[in-house]
C-alpha cells in the first residue's frame, strides 16, 4: 500500500515562519491595546494573519496590513461625534470574530490558493504576477477584495460626517446618517481614496520585491548593479492595472454595498434617540422603517459585496492582461 506524506511548501523552513508570526503578534497586540480587536476578534485575526503572511511575496502581507490598519485608525476619527450618530459605535471598533472573517476571509482563502497553486515552487518572484495568468488573477482578486472592503470601511467611517444628511442609493431621498444603503459626496470620494490606497500599497511592495529580486546595490567605482535587470522587470502597465483595480474596486464595492444594505438590510429609525437602531423601542419611543427587508445583516453584506467584488476583478483583469 502506497502512503503519502504531507510536505510542507517549498523554501519553507522553520525559521522562515518566524516572520509571519512576528507580523501576527504585531497585529494582535495592536488591535488589543488599541481596542479595535476584541479578544474573539484577536483569535481570528490570527487566523486571517498566518493564512496571509506565510506567502512569500510581500504584497499579501502588505495589503492586509495596509487595510488593517488606515481602518482601525479611521474608525477612531472624530469618535466622539460618531457615538452621537451611530447606536452601536465603539470606540476603537472592537472588531469581533465575526467582523474580521466577513472582511478577511475571502482574502485568506485567495492567500491561501495561491500558495496551493505554487506549492512546489522554491521561488515565488515578483516577476511571476506579470508571466502567470494564475498568480495575476488571484493577486487582482486579492487587491479587490480588500479593496472593497477598505473603501467601504473608509465611506462609513468618514461619509458619516458629511454635513448634510445621505441620500439612499435606490430612492435618491434623503436619509438619516447611519442608513444602509446612504451616499454622500464624502462617503464616495472616501471609498475611492480606501481603494486606490490598497493599489498603491499593493503596486509599491512588488516594486519593491523587484528591487530586492534584480538585486540593486551599490558598489565603490561602479555605481548602481542590477538597475537594468530591474527596469526590465518593471511593467509600468502592470503597476498601473494595479491602482485601477483598487480604486474601481474601493468606488463600486462600496456603492454595492450600499445597494444591498438599502435593499436585503433592515433600517429603522429610534424618535427618541435620533439614530438608525436595531433594538426594540425603548419606552416612549418610535421606530420607524426607513428602508430594505430583513434578510442580510451588516457582517452578510459585507461579505457577499467583497466576494462578488473579488471575482469581478480578478476576471476583469484576467481579460484585460491576458
Amino acid at each position: 500500500m502506497v502512503t503519502s506524506k504531507w510536505s510542507p511548501p517549498a523554501g519553507t523552513s522553520p525559521a522562515s515562519l518566524l516572520y509571519p508570526a512576528a507580523l501576527c503578534a504585531f497585529m494582535v497586540q495592536h488591535g488589543l491595546s488599541k481596542k479595535s480587536l476584541s479578544h474573539s476578534g484577536a483569535v481570528a485575526a490570527t487566523v486571517v494573519g498566518l493564512g496571509t503572511f506565510t506567502n512569500s511575496p510581500y504584497v499579501f502581507g502588505s495589503v492586509l496590513l495596509t487595510f488593517y490598519l488606515s481602518s482601525s485608525k479611521l474608525t477612531k476619527f472624530k469618535s466622539q461625534i460618531k457615538k452621537t450618530l451611530e447606536e452601536d459605535h465603539q470606540e476603537g471598533g472592537g472588531r469581533t470574530a465575526v467582523q474580521v472573517f466577513s472582511n478577511g476571509a475571502v482574502g485568506t482563502v485567495l492567500a491561501l490558493a495561491y500558495q496551493y497553486v505554487y506549492w512546489t515552487s522554491a521561488s515565488r518572484p515578483a516577476t511571476l504576477f506579470m508571466n502567470d495568468w494564475r498568480a495575476s488573477t488571484i493577486l487582482f482578486a486579492y487587491i479587490g477584495h480588500y479593496a472593497c472592503c477598505n473603501g467601504d470601511t473608509w465611506a462609513s467611517e468618514l461619509g458619516i460626517l458629511n454635513k448634510s444628511w445621505p441620500t439612499l442609493i435606490t430612492t435618491l431621498k434623503k436619509v438619516p446618517p447611519g442608513t444602509n444603503g446612504g451616499i454622500s459626496p464624502l462617503g464616495l470620494a472616501a471609498s475611492f481614496g480606501g481603494g486606490l490606497l490598497i493599489g498603491v500599497a499593493a503596486a509599491l511592495s512588488v516594486v519593491v520585491q523587484l528591487a530586492l529580486e534584480a538585486p540593486i546595490s551599490w558598489q565603490s567605482g561602479k555605481g548602481w548593479r542590477g538597475l537594468d535587470a530591474f527596469s526590465r522587470a518593471v511593467d509600468v502597465k502592470f503597476l498601473f492595472a494595479l491602482l485601477l483595480a483598487g480604486a474601481g474596486a474601493g468606488f463600486f464595492g462600496s456603492l454595492l454595498d450600499s445597494i444591498l444594505g438599502a435593499t436585503v438590510q433592515k433600517s429603522n429609525y429610534s424618535t427618541k434617540n435620533k439614530v438608525i437602531t436595531y433594538k426594540a423601542p425603548e419606552k416612549d419611543d418610535e421606530v420607524k422603517p426607513i428602508s430594505g427587508l430583513d434578510i442580510l445583516d451588516n457582517h452578510q453584506v459585507n461579505f457577499f459585496s467583497s466576494m462578488a467584488i473579488a471575482l469581478a476583478t480578478g476576471y476583469l483583469s484576467w481579460k484585460a492582461l491576458w
